[in-house]
């Protein structure tokens, strides 16, 4: 955990991801981290994440294999998403009972009637917007082997895999000579906090997640963006 070094990290996909465009790398070795903590899981209960955990339970995953830049907020030395050329477009996820199965609905003996406006038949038909491109990059200093480790089994990144979105067709992992988690030149490479912004940066400034979990509100705060 200790040996630490430069690192680029590409992602070779298969299909379009439903992201934004920053799509932080910490944030997917977090996952996959807290997922290692919890386990192997035999089985799913529908409805119910494969990664619930008792409520009011602190957050397992722990610290990840990247280094810490330490101050007044902290984060990761680890860079948001470059993306290859690339199309954003948008598409619809959708959900429909299928009422030639209605006689399989139980309503404990009596006379009902499926409501597909609410409940646990509600019909969905749902805005998503995508990025479509050939790979998407970061660049962080870590611990190689963990990272590899971690990533081996990332087989989707984004939103709604279990749709096909996000599809990884291989990992591309090597050490590289530079440090360009933060800045690449004079190009900045993630967020940063408002505070750190240099005189002679002209960046948007916007209230997003500086750590993850990104959507976590006690780790979000006015930051520069790229």
């Amino acid at each position: 955990m200790d040996s630490f070094e430069p690192l680029q990290i590409t992602a070779v996909l298969r299909t379009a991801v439903i992201s934004d465009q920053w799509l932080p790398l910490d944030g997917i070795l977090f996952y996959q981290q807290t997922r290692d903590a919890l386990g192997a899981q035999e089985m799913t209960t529908p409805g119910i994440s494969s990664l619930a955990q008792p409520k009011g339970e602190a957050m397992k995953g722990g610290k990840l294999p990247l280094k810490i830049i330490h101050g007044k907020e902290w984060y990761y030395r680890c860079s948001w998403a470059q993306w290859s050329e690339n199309v954003e477009a948008k598409d619809y996820w959708n959900k429909r009972f299928d009422s030639d199965l209605s006689d399989f609905v139980s309503f404990s003996g009596r006379r009902g009637a499926v409501d597909v406006g609410a409940g646990q038949f509600k019909a969905y038909h749902q805005l998503v917007f995508y990025r479509s491109a050939l790979w998407v990059r970061w660049y962080c200093v870590g611990n190689l082997a963990e990272i590899t480790r971690l990533l081996s089994i990332c087989t989707n990144i984004g939103k709604k895999p279990a749709q096909g979105w996000g599809r990884v067709m291989r990992w591309e992992i090597k050490p590289i000579n530079n440090d360009w988690s933060i800045w690449k030149d004079s190009k900045l490479m993630r967020g940063i906090p408002a505070f750190e912004k240099s005189e002679n940066h002209a960046g948007n400034v916007a209230f997003y997640g500086v750590r993850p979990s990104y959507w976590d509100r006690r780790n979000q705060i006015m930051v520069i963006l790229p």
